[in-house]
This record gives C-alpha cells, structure tokens and sequence, in this order.
C-alpha cells in the first residue's frame, strides 16, 4: 500500500504519494497560484511528468521539498 500525505494550501489540496524507490509524487489541482509554488519547490529536485500531471522528486531532496510544502500549508489525513 503506498502512503499519501495530504497537505492544504490556501485550502487547495496536494498530495504526496511515497512511492516504492524511495521518491515521491507531488500532486495538486490545476491551480496557477499553486502551480507557482509547488514548481518552485520541486524545480531542479525532480521531473515533471506529463503523463500524470505530477512531480516526480528524487528521494535524496524528499525530506526538504516535504518540509518546505508543509511550512506553506496544514497537513490532513
């Protein structure tokens, strides 16, 4: 069963799948508020995945882009 972290920002939800390799995907409603600032996190920590509209961050900057997401917003879930 993979783990999914919910976090709300501005009340708009995005979620983190802790994938099986170790690295996570960032996910969010289109929202061009919020797609600033979670591109702004992940940019350069990861790749961008056109086939499911996420963030796929390498496991070595997990910890930080989870920590930055969480210090924008309140976890639920």
């Amino acid at each position: 069963m993979i783990k999914i972290d919910t976090y709300y920002i501005q009340h708009i939800s995005v979620q983190i799948r802790h994938l099986p390799s170790g690295d996570i995907a960032i996910w969010h409603p289109f929202n061009l508020f919020l797609a600033d600032i979670i591109d702004g996190i992940c940019r350069n920590r990861g790749r961008w995945d056109r086939q499911y509209n996420n963030w796929i961050v390498f496991s070595q900057f997990k910890f930080g882009v989870i920590s930055e997401i969480k210090s924008k917003g309140v976890q639920h879930g």
